[in-house]
């Protein structure tokens, strides 16, 4: 029997697509939806097990997209014997504080240098500049900077 002339597997597709559109917060992975018996016909699915991992980590998450933005510069230097570690030290230092920054430590020579968000008005990079302002004084060389951002959709 061809499953795709029979309609069983877009009816389960359908199926799939109205349990997770009618799921309203709550995460579904479509992979076990589909494996679920409908009308006495099972779906056996075989995949990689780093394909489930990805679809439960991102969740609804859809793409990026680089656009450009603002960042928050919190360190630069050329200092050759040291700017590489305090670079890396400052990045985890930022991470630690906020999960939800991503720091960027890039080296463009001669310069090491730590830039932290993504943000794509500048209103946002302001008041959380003020933000690691306030919780880090000893990082006077904080600044904003124009630079292309990672967008998520």
């Amino acid at each position: 029997m061809n499953l795709k002339r029979t309609g069983i597997i877009p009816l389960l597709l359908a199926v799939a697509i109205a349990a997770i559109a009618g799921s309203g917060d709550k995460k579904v992975n479509i992979i076990n939806e589909l494996a679920v018996e409908t009308d006495g016909a099972v779906v056996k699915i075989e995949q990689d097990a780093r394909l489930d991992s990805m679809l439960s980590r991102h969740g609804s998450y859809t793409g990026e997209r680089a656009v450009s933005g603002f960042r928050i510069q919190i360190y630069s230097s050329n200092t050759q014997k040291r700017a590489k570690e305090e670079a890396q030290n400052r990045a985890a230092t930022i991470e630690a504080y906020d999960d939800e920054l991503t720091a960027y430590v890039t080296f463009n020579s001669p310069f090491w240098r730590v830039r932290v968000g993504d943000f794509i008005n500048y209103e946002d990079a302001v008041a959380k500049l003020r933000e690691l302002k306030a919780a880090f004084p000893n990082y006077d060389d904080m600044r904003i900077v124009k630079d292309n951002v990672i967008e998520k959709f």
